[in-house]
């Protein structure tokens, strides 16, 4: 698998459209693989399989997962981009209401699969060239850490690390670029690897970085952490935020 292969998953029903889609993919000298899923109730496994680029999304949706599908692609793999499939355009406002803004009429047109693939593959340049400007302008990291995750794996510091948050069996990684990984460490060893690096468990499901926590809120039980200009707000446990707030 190439660093720039284009990973590509399409949930369609239609016999004549899946195949039109292989005959445009292996027709564009970009390098990329398909995945095929019939419903939404598939696809959810191969998504995390596929870790796809672009997910081609037959509108109206098929299977018990229905639109709740596009949350969780846009929530735990926040760098596909969403492509609706319809035989007309009346379900326009649909798309932008849960804000995917590529719209595609069937049949599917080759011109517009092809402007989707190289859109595709930009990002993912950009993307990996952004990576690499940060590592190297990191000039002397105190620690590096390797996860695990869905994808492969991840290099991080401790400093990039914003919170983590336990996400049944997996550990969702956020990051101070806004970024977020799955990793499948339980949240207990994910205390046990970050506790060295001021980092503080402030309730069941979730740890904190405290060079980031700039208020707590003791009545609220709520911390608001703050980085690179953004807040957000974290749920404590009562216990917890009242024996840290004597010593900060």
């Amino acid at each position: 698998m190439g660093k720039d292969e284009i990973r590509v998953l399409m949930i369609e029903s239609d016999l004549d459209e899946q195949q039109k889609i292989v005959q445009i993919l292996q027709a564009n000298p970009i390098e990329s693989t398909l995945e095929i899923a019939e419903d939404t109730d598939s696809a959810l496994i191969k998504l995390f399989e596929v870790n796809p680029d672009i997910v081609f999304l037959e509108f109206p949706l098929k299977g018990k997962t229905g639109t709740g599908i596009i949350g969780f692609i846009q929530s735990k793999l926040p760098q596909a981009t969403i492509a609706f499939m319809s035989h007309s355009k009346d379900y326009a406002a649909e798309a932008i209401h849960f804000e995917v803004y590529d719209y595609l009429l069937k049949p599917l047109r080759k011109t517009e699969v092809n402007k989707l693939l190289e859109k595709a593959q930009i990002k993912k340049r950009t993307n990996s060239l952004a990576r690499i400007n940060e590592i190297i302008e990191k000039k002397q990291p105190d620690t590096i850490l390797r996860f695990n995750t869905i994808k492969g794996f991840i290099i991080t510091t401790p400093e990039e690390i914003l919170y983590c948050k336990a996400d049944g069996s997996f550990t969702e990684l956020h990051f101070t670029n806004k970024n977020m990984e799955l990793t499948f460490l339980y949240l207990s060893q994910i205390d046990e690897i970050l506790n060295p690096y001021n980092f503080i468990r402030v309730s069941r499901s979730i740890i904190v970085n405290k060079n980031y926590i700039r208020k707590v809120n003791l009545k609220s039980n709520t911390i608001i952490l703050s980085s690179k200009g953004g807040e957000c707000e974290i749920i404590g446990s009562r216990a917890t935020l009242r024996e840290f707030g004597k010593y900060i």
